[in-house]
C-alpha cells in the first residue's frame, strides 16, 4: 500500500530560503514609490523594514541562508508534515501523486508563521521593540505575537469592531 503521510526529520528543514528572482528570464520592474513615481532605493524602506529585509528584498542570489536562531524556532513545528492524497488522484484519474501539507502543526495553525518568525528575528536584531499589526481572520496577529514570544519581544492581543487585532509589544 503506499504511504499515506510523510514525516521528515528535523534534519532535513531547509538551510537556505530560495529566492525566484535568480531565476526569473528577465527583472521584474522596480517598485515605485507612491510619492515620487520613481524607484525605491533601501533609505525609502528602512524606516519601515529591518536592513536584513530590505537586502533580501532586492538580492538576486539563489539562496538565502537562513539564520540558526530561526532555524531552531521552524523545529517546533517544521517539517510540515505530507499528505497523500490518493482520493483526490483517484477522482482525477492522474498518474500524478498529489500531496497536501498540514499547517495545523505550527502554533498558531497556519503557515504564516515560517515568515512572522524571520520578520520579528530580524527586527529584534535592529533593536525594535514593538511590532504592531492589524489583521481581519487573526491569522497573520496570531503568528506575529507567536513569533514576539518565541524572541523575547512582548505581545498581547486586543479586540475590537469584531476583528482580531494583535499588537506585539
Amino acid at each position: 500500500m503506499d504511504e499515506k503521510k510523510i514525516l521528515l526529520s528535523e534534519k532535513e528543514i531547509p538551510q537556505s530560503w530560495y529566492n525566484i528572482l535568480a531565476d526569473l528570464p528577465e527583472p521584474l520592474p522596480p517598485v515605485l514609490h507612491p510619492a515620487t513615481k520613481k524607484p525605491v532605493c533601501p533609505d525609502d524602506l528602512a524606516p519601515l523594514f529591518p536592513m536584513e529585509l530590505i537586502k533580501q528584498e532586492v538580492s538576486t542570489e539563489r539562496w538565502i541562508e537562513i539564520p540558526g536562531e530561526v532555524k531552531e524556532v521552524y523545529k517546533i513545528w517544521r517539517p510540515t508534515p505530507l499528505f497523500r492524497a490518493h482520493r483526490l488522484e483517484k477522482a482525477l484519474n492522474t498518474p500524478a501523486k498529489i500531496y497536501c501539507k498540514w499547517e495545523g502543526v505550527s502554533p498558531p495553525g497556519s503557515h504564516k508563521p515560517n515568515t512572522a518568525v524571520a520578520q520579528v528575528y530580524y527586527n529584534k536584531k535592529e533593536g525594535i521593540k514593538r511590532i504592531t499589526t492589524e489583521t481581519g481572520a487573526g491569522q497573520w496577529g496570531s503568528a506575529l505575537a507567536y513569533a514576539g514570544s518565541c524572541f523575547g519581544v512582548g505581545n498581547k492581543g486586543l479586540y475590537g469592531k469584531g476583528q482580531l487585532q494583535s499588537k506585539t509589544l
